[in-house]
């Protein structure tokens, strides 16, 4: 419990979107399988990036994500699928750089800039949107979020665990600062 309350202290969470109108879809990359196909976590983040675009919350989305995990690209895996889905690829951004949440961020802020894009809506999972929004509000992001739903194929236990591991993770950083602030 103090746990939680210390993560929740440092680590800001905006607002959902709640059918927000934005300038950009930004969707985290979490890695494909061995064979290339679409992830449980990551179809589920395509699948609320692809309604939120036919909801017609904005008119572009950047894919966010290298290859991690193996050597299929985040942002090609994610652009494919949302292709198949309906989207056309002219709305699709793929930065295919980031090997991590904060250089997904960096990155996508980067192409938002040279586009002029202002606003964006940030897709994740539940676990992830907290991590996530702490540091778009670090890089200046006007952003709202959208968590994706949980994998069909994974049992609550899993899902807790996931959580678990998310803000051990988040804590760990909290003290590692802190430390450093310390020293310095």
């Amino acid at each position: 419990m103090i746990l939680y309350i210390v993560i929740c202290y440092n680590f800001k969470k905006s607002v959902y979107n709640n059918g927000q109108k934005s300038d950009v879809i930004i969707v985290l990359g979490y890695h494909a399988k061995k064979n290339g196909n679409v992830s449980p976590i990551l179809r589920e983040r395509i699948n609320k990036a692809s309604r939120l675009y036919h909801d017609g919350i904005a008119k572009t989305i950047i894919c966010s994500g290298a290859a991690v995990g193996n050597e299929h690209i985040e942002a090609d895996v994610m652009a494919k699928a949302l292709i198949e889905l309906g989207i056309p690829d002219y709305s699709i951004i793929r930065e295919r750089l980031s090997k991590n949440t904060y250089g997904n961020l960096i990155n996508s802020r980067e192409i938002m800039q040279s586009r002029e894009f202002n606003t964006a809506v940030i897709v994740s999972s539940p676990w992830h949107l907290r991590k996530a929004s702490t540091y778009a509000f670090k890089l200046d992001i006007d952003h709202t979020v959208e968590k994706s739903k949980f994998p069909y194929e994974y049992l609550i236990i899993g899902v807790a665990m996931i959580y678990l591991y998310y803000y051990t993770q988040m804590f760990i950083n909290i003290f590692r600062y802190y430390k450093v602030k310390q020293v310095s």
